[in-house]
């Protein structure tokens, strides 16, 4: 039989910090894959369990015996990378903070910011080329706040 060895009460430590922590359902999974097997759960009962073939356990459990969390973390996924959903709330703010028609390459009058004018900036300023989906979706992630017809400018403490 095949069980997850967790050697010291350290490691056990670090391991119900992550599964206290853990933001992606696949990262929890494997965490509570190895905190039961620890507990002597077998790997056919594993597998019953969690619905997963008796290799995944058993790759997992491997995984974590040789290297610890940082070997059972799940590899980054392929494809291409994002192109602005890295961007911070501070990158966002220093853009909105200015209206679209202080931006020359807008040529525009506007003095509100719509994701039509985001769009324009990035793909002017940036060379960037990316959807109205794709800018909705990276100010959401930052927690800018968007209206339903404008974008607002952050308000300065002055």
């Amino acid at each position: 039989m095949i069980y997850a060895k967790i050697r010291s009460k350290e490691e056990q430590k670090r391991l119900d910090n992550a599964l206290r922590t853990a933001k992606t359902k696949d990262w929890y999974l494997r965490l509570q894959i190895i905190a039961l097997s620890a507990q002597e759960y077998n790997v056919k009962k594993l597998s019953e369990m969690f619905n997963l073939c008796h290799a995944t356990i058993r790759n997992y459990i491997h995984s974590y015996n040789q290297g610890g969390l940082s070997e059972l973390a799940p590899a980054t996924r392929p494809g291409r990378p994002p192109k602005i959903a890295h961007w911070s709330r501070e990158q966002w703010d220093e853009v909105l903070v200015r209206t679209p028609n202080q931006y020359e390459k807008l040529n525009t009058d506007s003095r509100q910011w719509t994701l039509e004018y985001l769009r324009l900036y990035l793909r002017e300023y940036h060379g960037i080329d990316v959807s109205i989906a794709s800018i909705c979706n990276s100010l959401r992630k930052t927690g800018s706040r968007t209206g339903r017809s404008r974008l607002r400018a952050p308000s300065s403490s002055v």
